[in-house]
């Protein structure tokens, strides 16, 4: 009977010693391996270890020399490595090392022991990883975490996470700053906390955001845990994932002391308070009534399609300038895009204490 010829496969896997995938594994340079007789810590190791711990493979390497390169903050935890096999146990151990060129690495430690014929550890195998890139890319991402808590706890931002769709996520710091519990939040329950004037502009800021992947940045009133109204800046953008879609949106609640875009009534305001009125005081900051935005347009014999082009804004923009019932007030960087371009074409706000906002050439 003729023996069989084995398949091309085995040929080519049998071209092929345990050296040859050694090899290959040590060259990415992150990976090497030991063995040791535990009774006269005689040690064998590979050229990737020599790599990884950065020494000449013809100067050898002792257990001990090993032990001596632990970083001394790290060697109370883990110099008790040679005893630890010896006692038949094995290793997984992570911890630095001080190579000789006084550069530090990171080094993953995996051993085995071999028991013997009379009971007791007389072997033991190891593979050491070098992790360092690993940890480097750790700690970078803890820095960017500590420098972002310090913005916000610098700038007493309240940070808020949503999912893709807009529902809440991770609100933690909203629920502490509103008094709100998770489930009061859901859907668009955190709206609850929102000044009563400020929603309906809220919710169309926010809906279109999300609807068209764009950034968010609106103003409005929080009624706090305290039961004071206060203002607050709220913007955010859409996280996304590598083929454009949103993955989750982050953003922050920065605190607005004082008059803010909507108005001069700062913290304590009452759900009565005026939104677009300025303070009459300061006309420079003022923003414009509605009848002051028809007076003027008129004046100049302006139309809106011409007015639009001038400041730069909507047609939609000025029809909600325009109109007193508006339940969607425009940004007050809008409103004073709006009122610069009509003081370049010649006219003047006027803001007369005990007199009603108006309008007259410049």
């Amino acid at each position: 009977m003729r023996p069989q010829k084995p398949p091309e496969g085995d040929g080519v896997l049998r071209a092929f010693s345990s050296r040859h995938f050694l090899k290959l594994v040590e060259d990415t340079g992150k990976v090497g391996f030991w063995s040791a007789d535990l009774r006269t810590e005689r040690l064998d190791a590979s050229p990737g270890l020599y790599r990884i711990l950065g020494l000449d493979p013809a100067s050898g390497v002792t257990f001990g020399f090993g032990l001596d390169m632990i970083h001394p903050e790290d060697k109370p935890a883990h110099a008790d490595q040679i005893a630890v096999l010896r006692s038949g146990q094995p290793i997984n151990r992570e911890f630095r090392i001080i190579r000789p060129d006084r550069t530090q690495r990171w080094i993953l430690h995996h051993a085995e022991v071999i028991i013997g014929q009379d009971g007791q550890p007389n072997q033991g195998m190891g593979v050491v990883f070098d992790v360092t890139a690993h940890h480097e890319a750790t700690n970078a991402m803890m820095q960017r975490h500590d420098r972002l808590n310090a913005l916000i706890t610098a700038t007493a931002a309240v940070l808020w996470i949503t999912q893709a769709n807009g529902e809440p996520s991770d609100m933690t710091q909203w629920m502490t700053l509103t008094g709100q519990s998770f489930d009061e939040m859901q859907g668009l329950g955190w709206m609850d906390a929102i000044h009563p004037e400020d929603r309906p502009r809220t919710h169309a800021a926010w809906i279109t955001a999300v609807e068209h992947m764009a950034t968010y940045n609106t103003d409005y009133r929080i009624l706090c845990a305290d039961g004071i109204y206060r203002w607050f800046n709220s913007r955010g953008a859409p996280v996304l994932n590598k083929d454009g879609s949103v993955r989750e949106w982050i953003g922050v609640c920065l605190n607005v002391p004082g008059r803010t875009r909507f108005g001069s009534s700062g913290i304590g305001a009452s759900p009565e308070s005026p939104v677009q009125a300025k303070d009459a005081t300061d006309p420079v900051e003022s923003g414009l009534t509605p009848g002051q935005v028809r007076a003027a347009r008129g004046l100049l014999g302006l139309s809106k399609d011409e007015l639009a082009k001038l400041a730069n804004v909507s047609v939609s923009t000025l029809n909600r300038l325009e109109d007193p019932s508006s339940a969607i007030q425009p940004r007050h960087d809008t409103v004073m895009a709006v009122r610069r371009a009509f003081e370049l074409a010649g006219v003047e706000f006027t803001f007369e204490a005990g007199k009603k906002p108006g309008v007259r050439e410049a």
